[in-house]
């Protein structure tokens, strides 16, 4: 039997776009997949970012808790006056150490440790089953003989020495013993100016990071390491300090890729872990190397999330069900017609199979045979409706990841930027400013009697008052300042425009007016107030962090003045080196 060539042209045209079909469905199959795991690789780095952030913030936290600690009347007439006649001293600072850590959750040990008697303990509260417990007299222990005892009598005042990250074994904590831990310690200065003891807080690092972590997705896995690559957390209880059992168990074993962190060359590695100990359950990983800034035998810490591939292609399986039904569709489609329609069929065909090579380009996909009313033009509307599919998937990720940088810029309780904001715009205001002379402005801003007001009223209220800051200054300040939330009750402002000593005065006077102004909280009316500090470059520093440290120096200034004021900092050159 002899086939006439439409025949022949038919079958060949029906072959042909079977074949096309499958390529493009393929093609169209494996871009999802790589878009879908460089999505999924921006959302841990990005979260792994967020994560870092609020440790540092949780660190920083705690630094300033201990300087309460440390400058509290009561922990230096302990110190200095060891005997019955400061019980009301040590049961004083037993109550303040108990109400600090009822909300710290991860601090599971405060302590008061004197520098002599071979460091004995003057008070000690411990977190027990049901909160935490002031420890007898008779059973306060000597620790001079620990590095973060012996190490932190050698700080200035103020200066934070964190300890190696290690295992508890006290043995008198019931909720600590056996968890990672570190100590964060400051020295107490006594009255003729040499340091009489120190101020310890045993912080929980799995309590913490628990915390933390209860923001991030269920499927997300943690790991951190040391600076030699030992892991101290770990979805395995195994493998974590392996150290301390007499074995090492180190990250860049089990992630190759964060050997160059380990070694002090990289910061940061996002990679895809199919081989090894996850050759069975392959993971994508977003690891970041960050620096230890308080005085620590602990140079880096390693911080690292992972999410299972399977779970990131879940989507992508979806699409390739998708996929190929349309691929089936257009097999089918095309055979039949092909053999019906011959040359006529091929004109649309090969647009739709243009559309599909341009889609898997990243390019629009033109027009499309949408309107006919068969089996192609079901199919050409079918492969539109998988690339607006395709098109959500992407954009949701887009803005998840769009939102998680909001995240990692802005302080979620008042919207303002945060520290990494505030230092990008201050950054950017001193390279503008050495470019073309000129002053760059920086006010800092600590909220008066705060304290009291978190204390008495409570946290909520707190809030409010925070808030209520946060809009009093934005309404006050030109939309060409930047005013950040750098933690705590504390706000620092950076002047959009180079300001003059009188109008500095100006600005000043009329922050101080607008924040004493009281705050309505749940019919009561709490009173605030707050004090300032202002830093010029060049005048009182000539780098970012000096300038900020000068605000910082001269708001402390304006405490100490009596509050409800404000000082300009000292000339650069009185500053200390």
């Amino acid at each position: 039997m002899r086939f006439g060539i439409a025949t022949k042209l038919g079958v060949l045209l029906a072959l042909v776009g079977m074949l096309a079909a499958g390529i493009t469905g393929y093609n169209a199959f494996q871009v999802s997949r790589s878009m879908l795991v460089e999505a999924a690789k921006d959302k841990l780095l990005t979260s792994t970012q967020v994560l870092a952030r609020r440790i540092t913030l949780n660190r920083e936290e705690a630094s300033r808790n201990l300087m309460v600690l440390a400058q509290h009347p009561a922990t230096l007439a302990v110190l200095e006056n060891p005997g019955p006649s400061t019980a009301q001293q040590v049961a004083q600072l037993s109550e303040l150490f108990s109400l600090l850590m009822q909300v710290q959750p991860a601090y599971q040990q405060v302590r008061l440790i004197d520098a002599v008697g071979y460091g004995l303990e003057r008070v000690r509260v411990d977190r027990g089953p049901v909160g935490p417990a002031p420890v007898d007299l008779e059973d306060l222990q000597e620790k001079g003989h620990f590095d973060y005892v012996s190490e932190t009598l050698k700080l200035p005042a103020g200066h934070t020495y964190m300890s190696r990250l290690s295992t508890s074994h006290d043995g008198h904590t019931d909720l600590g013993d056996g968890r990672p831990t570190l100590q964060l310690a400051m020295p107490v200065v006594g009255s003729q100016g040499r340091n009489r003891g120190v101020v310890v807080i045993n912080l929980d690092v799995k309590g913490m990071f628990d915390l933390l972590a209860q923001d991030l997705p269920e499927n997300f896995r943690l790991f951190f390491a040391n600076s030699e690559g030992d892991i101290l957390i770990h979805p395995d209880p195994d493998k974590t300090f392996g150290f301390d059992k007499g074995r090492r168990v180190l990250i860049q074993d089990e992630f190759p890729a964060t050997a160059a962190m380990v070694r002090g060359e990289l910061n940061q590695a996002v990679f895809d872990a199919r081989q090894g100990a996850h050759a069975e359950l392959p993971v994508v990983a977003a690891f970041l190397s960050q620096g230890v800034v308080t005085v620590s035998d602990e140079t880096r810490v390693l911080l690292g999330l992972a999410q299972p591939l399977d779970e990131v292609l879940a989507a992508s399986d979806r699409l390739g069900w998708l996929v190929l039904q349309i691929v089936g569709v257009l097999c089918v489609a095309s055979g039949l017609v092909a053999l019906w329609m011959g040359r006529a069929l091929t004109r649309p065909i090969n647009a739709i199979n243009r559309a599909a090579q341009q889609v898997a380009s990243g390019l629009p996909p033109g027009e499309l045979p949408t309107e006919r009313r068969d089996e192609i033009g079901a199919l050409a509307r079918t492969f539109r409706d998988m690339r607006v599919q395709i098109n959500e998937q992407i954009s949701e990720l887009r803005d998840n990841q769009d939102e998680l940088e909001h995240l990692a810029q802005h302080d979620p309780l008042t919207g303002l930027p945060n520290r990494r904001k505030f230092q990008e715009r201050l950054d950017l205001a001193l390279a503008q400013a050495r470019r073309f002379p000129q002053r760059v402005c920086v006010l800092f801003i600590d909220l008066d009697r705060f304290k009291l007001i978190n204390d008495n009223v409570g946290h909520d209220a707190g809030d409010a008052v925070l808030q209520a800051v946060a809009r009093r200054l934005k309404a006050m300040l030109r939309e060409v300042d930047t005013v950040a939330r750098i933690g705590g009750d504390e706000f620092v402002v950076v002047l959009g425009a180079p300001a003059t000593d009188e109008q500095l005065d100006a600005i000043a006077a009329k922050l101080l007016d607008g924040l004493r102004e009281p705050v309505d909280f749940e019919h009561q009316r709490l009173e605030l107030g707050c004090s300032i500090g202002i830093a010029i470059y060049p005048d009182h520093a000539h780098s970012a962090v000096d300038l900020l440290a000068a605000a910082d120096q001269a708001m402390y200034r304006a405490k100490t003045a009596g509050r409800n004021t404000y000082r300009i900092a000292q000339p650069v050159h009185t500053l200390p080196t």
